[in-house]
């Protein structure tokens, strides 16, 4: 607590800054009376709770409204994440597992591993949520805030890096139907609709249903399908119930359903190794027919075919599994895939149910008000994809057993949270918020099999999260404009996992205190300071961990300095502008990263672990504004220097030691094979310096629209946007080596409208981007074994598989129209 103290009291030292992009927000008359124009107004954000502007809060936010939107094209979480400094989306698995980063602190089993989470928590209306966010209906949102550093009063757990807040419409005084079609290229279409209204006094409705598909554009060589391809139906129902002025109450009831293909991923195999010589290597396993004597792959990783085990061979002629060299000599084991599915289940099926309320109490005129959150989620969901690339899993395990990496799975999830807030008086001097918070999470998982498809007969066990909180907030208005804000949440909370014999059950818990220290400008802005500090929740990595000593891992934590400014430019004849920059400071300890270990059945996977310590410098920029009523647009900046400043890794050793296997973890120090491999070494599982890995250090977008009025015919407006966005190349895993490349995509958007209508052509990756959406550091394995291919490296040396990848494709361009109506 007193490094707390002494670091609080430097907080003053920090540089940090935000920005929003360039599009203002709707106010509740213009979005029902259906403008969707790019305005320049006053942007109104609830990052804090509570109605203020954008340049007066002081708080890193990203604010996009219902226009920004559909302006943008921003159909998902990842769309979003080109437009947020800041935030980087890694769709690796499909719209099974998402791993927003904020301000490079991200996990890389993040959604793989139960209890392992990014630090970048995801909220319905100010309610926790703990799902996919990908299937969310766009059309349905009022607005989405990107909220950057930990919020330790406001939000709830899992807010280490940040929180994203997505605001749903709600319904409206006055009878209003809106309609959307939209039709392009690779099968893509998608309808969607809602109406709202009064029902009765006080008591008014919004309902919302959405048809989308997405047919792949991908070919799997193997099967001769499509992969990639997504399908979503959704309907939501919200009641704003508000019967006198003193109490208003929202309840919103959603279901989704998704149905979507195999995913569109590739092996790079590890004959594509290129760097990091050693013993792990091909050229070691005496039947592969391999002379490659490389352990890793340094350098971009490239798009290539897919080719998947998923299904019936397509013309039976025998493909040719990825990475087996034609003069292998393995005379066990096919250098073919066969003819049959080779995989229990791919793709994802879910079923979704959630239900939220939101309700205020207030105690007559004297400021005195009572908040309930209060939230349900019920998940059923089925996953899988062919982790092994090959048929070895049939042919080893047959028909009743997994697949080999058991990545064909089901998972039944419920959630349910409870807040009580109270709160004062606001336009007090002093004031301040106290609040309860409980949230529980309870999660069934059983493995698909050809012979048990429903994935009930082998029931993996019963997992649970508990989180229960206290938190409160006093704020003092020092002078009319300086303003100081202290922060604070003590959580207490509790895993367990039936799958661990010896430790079941772990606890963990913190104190995370912010203060915040802001200065009015008088013009609209505010220059502020914090020093918060930040907790990623600990773990259990059940009975995999517990077979190799690591069966818990423990919290992250970090002490975090930011300096922001907010503020419009002064008018020089170039229109209206508004500038926001932050610069910031963090420093992680225990960071939470993942270790391959091997399970006691030979399979290779992954626990999570503390392995080092880290420090992450930023700075963010945002220009938004428009130069007259017929010109706007915006251009953002982020640069992020993620790196660890110490920590070990035993595959570091592996890599740079020739292959030798790391002893002793205390000392540092294993065997030692770089006298053999020319270009290895020097030995170390030292990973200082090192890049933190799903981090880009440079983010960029530029957006940009002209409206034309009276141009278009019958007399509508002619519109035109375009957009630009950047993003540098992020390092798979802590060695630095293998890495996506950079992303840079163009979009572009014109079309008619009115107060009724609009009809837009729209275009995505115009440019044919192709480097790939995310790679996983993976195996060449199973068909390497010693029971196959003898291993001839030393027994001091690492005799797993050798390395490979497996990459995810990114999505070419996509175009079509659409057509948008408001009665």
């Amino acid at each position: 607590m007193k490094k707390s103290i002494l670091m609080a009291g430097a907080a003053a030292f920090a540089l940090s800054v935000q920005v929003a992009p360039a599009l203002a927000q709707e106010t509740p008359a213009q979005e029902n009376e259906g403008e969707v124009e790019l305005k320049q107004d006053t942007i109104i954000i609830s990052a804090r709770k509570k109605d203020e502007g954008l340049l007066e809060a002081p708080v890193a936010v990203s604010a996009f409204d219902s226009a920004a939107i559909e302006n943008l094209q921003l159909e998902s979480v990842d769309d979003i994440a080109r437009f947020t400094p800041g935030l980087s989306f890694s769709k690796a698995f499909g719209r099974a597992t998402e791993r927003p980063v904020i301000r490079g602190q991200s996990n890389v089993l993040a959604g793989v591993q139960f209890g392992v989470e990014s630090g970048t928590a995801y909220f319905i209306d100010g309610i926790y949520y703990s799902g996919s966010i990908q299937n969310l209906d766009p059309n349905d949102l009022q607005r989405v805030e990107v909220i950057k550093g930990p919020q330790s009063a406001l939000y709830g757990r899992n807010t280490y890096a940040g929180a994203i807040n997505f605001i749903t419409r709600g319904g409206t005084g006055e009878y209003e139907a809106t309609g959307r079609m939209r039709l392009g290229n690779n099968d893509t279409r998608e309808f969607a609709g809602s109406i709202a209204g009064p029902l009765l006094p006080g008591l008014t409705g919004r309902l919302s249903v959405r048809d989308y598909e997405y047919g792949g554009e991908h070919r799997n060589l193997v099967t001769q399908d499509l992969v990639g391809q997504e399908t979503t139906f959704s309907a939501s129902g919200v009641l704003d119930w508000k019967p006198a002025d003193m109490f208003d109450s929202r309840l919103r009831v959603s279901f989704n359903e998704d149905r979507d293909g195999a995913l569109p991923i590739f092996l790079q195999t590890a004959e594509q190794n290129n760097c990091l010589p050693g013993y792990r290597s091909q050229a070691f396993w005496s039947r592969s027919g391999s002379s490659n004597r490389n352990q890793y792959h340094c350098g971009v990783i490239a798009p290539q075919p897919v080719q998947l085990n998923t299904g019936p061979d397509a013309d039976g002629i025998l493909n040719l599994i990825p990475g087996v060299p034609v003069n292998a000599t393995n005379v066990f084991l096919p250098r073919t895939y066969g003819l049959a599915d080779g995989t229990a289940f791919d793709g994802l099926a879910r079923d979704l149910y959630v239900v939220s309320s939101n309700s205020t109490l207030r105690f007559g005129d004297s400021g005195w008000e009572v908040g309930v959150l209060a939230g349900y989620s019920d998940e059923h969901l089925k996953s899988g994809y062919d982790s092994d690339h090959s048929p070895v899993n049939f042919f080893l395990a047959g028909p009743a057993q997994e697949a080999f990496f058991a990545n064909t799975t089901r998972r039944d999830i419920e959630d349910y949270s409870g807040e009580i807030q109270l709160r004062s008086p606001q336009d007090a001097r002093l004031r301040g918020m106290v609040g309860l918070y409980l949230y529980d999470q309870l999660i069934y998982e059983g493995d698909i099999t050809f012979a048990d498809p429903s994935g009930r007969a082998r029931d993996n066990g019963k997992r649970t999260t508990r989180n229960e909180a206290v938190f409160g907030l006093v704020e003092l208005d020092v002078t009319d404009r300086l303003t100081a804000t202290l922060e604070g949440r003590y959580a207490e909370e509790t895993k367990t996992d039936r799958t661990s014999v010896r430790t079941p059950r772990v606890e963990f818990s913190k104190f995370t205190p912010r203060l915040t220290v802001d200065y009015d400008l008088g013009n609209g802005g505010t220059v502020y300071g914090i020093f918060a500090q930040g907790v990623k929740p600990g773990g259990i990595n059940g009975a995999l961990g517990e077979s190799v000593g690591l069966p818990t891992y423990e919290q992250e934590e970090s002490d975090n300095f930011e300096l922001g400014l907010k503020t419009p430019l002064p008018d020089m004849g170039l229109g209206a502008w508004n500038l926001t920059v932050a610069g910031f400071f963090t420093e992680a300890t225990n960071v939470q990263l993942t270790t391959a270990v091997s399970s006691p059945t030979g399979a290779i996977n992954s626990v999570a672990t503390n392995q080092g310590s880290g420090e992450i410098t930023g700075l963010e920029l945002d220009l938004s504004g428009s130069f007259n009523d017929i010109l706007s647009g915006g251009f953002n900046y982020a640069w992020t220097d993620a790196q660890f400043t110490e920590g070990c890794d035993a595959d570091e050793w592996i890599l740079t030691s020739g292959g030798g296997n790391f002893t002793n973890p205390a000392a540092q120090t294993g065997n030692d094979f770089t006298s053999l491999f020319p270009g290895s070494g020097p030995a170390t599982c030292s990973i200082e310096g090192r890049r933190f890995p799903l981090t880009s250090e440079h983010q960029a977008s530029g957006f940009a629209r002209a409206d034309f009025k009276g141009a278009g015919p019958f007399g509508t407006d002619f519109f035109v946007a375009g957009d630009l966005t950047y993003e540098s190349s992020k390092f798979v895993q802590v060695h630095n080596g293998a890495e996506t490349g950079a992303a840079t995509i163009a979009g572009a958007r014109f079309g008619f409208e009115n107060d009724k209508w609009t009809l837009a052509v729209y275009g995505q990756n115009l440019g044919d981007e192709d480097s790939i959406a995310m790679a996983t550091r993976w195996l060449q394995g199973p068909y390497y074994s010693a029971g196959f291919s003898p291993n001839t490296a030393p027994v001091t040396a690492s005799r797993s598989a050798p390395r490979a990848f497996f990459g995810t494709l990114r999505r070419g361009p996509q175009f079509g129209a659409e057509l948008r109506v408001r009665f």
